[in-house]
């Protein structure tokens, strides 16, 4: 189990990655009832356990996810020894309604085997104490919810969409990058690529890469001082304006509102 070294997320992450585990666990472990002020994914690995959702009880398979939201009393014990199981939790301002934007509400779901190498890598990267290791922890955790989501579509288990996602991870700050970069990476044809992408993730290549820039461009624009034309750079757009309707359109303020929020 790793938690962040701080209690609140710094200003400038809208979704923070606050703790990561890996848990095994039997019916004789205690059980303490708890309402925690973040969100919580729980992630089944082996054997299975109950959970109380909105005062239903439900049980976590393995390749299930349980979704805690803030304000819940968390409620879960193992029904057989040896239940394994990984999770993380989130906060930060935008928190709930990004994680209600993947479609996700308090509830279970099946979404296939656990990414255990993402889990790998936040725990990674919560570990790294500088603004780099938290911003980094934030991209991941949104990575998880992106493979939350789209997990159970056609092609979500493609291994070219494992390589694109890395790759736009790596690429996204360059203002050059987009599809034709990114299917030239992949030697894949452009239009296979997006129909593969879009069959797997539910958006298109360009969307997901705006949807990172921004999430990076919000967080630059709480965290720092650099100018708005500065984060637009460091964010993938060389036109400041063409960046600050971007932001308008994803958070309803333009840059310097968002600022002040």
């Amino acid at each position: 189990m790793v938690f962040r070294p701080h209690a609140a997320p710094s200003p400038n992450i809208p979704l923070g990655a606050r703790s990561v585990g890996h848990y095994r666990v039997n019916r004789s472990d205690p059980e303490k009832l708890l309402v925690k002020h973040f969100v919580q994914v729980f992630w089944g690995i082996k054997g299975r356990g109950r959970f109380v959702i909105n005062g239903e009880e439900r049980t976590l398979h393995p390749q299930d996810i349980a979704v805690y939201l803030p304000g819940m009393e968390h409620s879960l014990r193992a029904e057989v020894d040896g239940w394994e199981y990984r999770w993380w939790t989130m906060d930060g301002p935008m928190a709930v309604d990004i994680v209600r934007q993947f479609g996700l509400a308090a509830d279970v779901y099946r979404v296939g085997p656990a990414p255990i190498e993402m889990f790998d890598e936040l725990t990674r990267a919560l570990r790294d104490l500088t603004p780099g290791g938290e911003r980094q922890a934030s991209a991941l955790a949104y990575q998880l919810l992106s493979r939350v989501a789209t997990s159970g579509r056609p092609g979500a288990d493609d291994p070219v969409i494992d390589q694109a996602l890395r790759a736009i991870q790596r690429n996204a700050p360059d203002p050059l990058f987009g599809i034709e970069r990114l299917a030239a990476l992949l030697a894949i044809h452009r239009s296979t690529l997006s129909r593969r992408f879009k069959a797997a993730m539910g958006i298109s290549p360009l969307e997901y890469i705006t949807r990172l820039r921004m999430q990076n461009a919000m967080s630059l624009l709480k965290e720092s001082s650099l100018s708005v034309a500065e984060i637009a750079r460091q964010c993938g757009y060389d036109d400041p304006n063409y960046f600050s309707r971007l932001i308008r359109r994803h958070t309803g303020d333009s840059p310097r509102p968002f600022r002040r929020r």
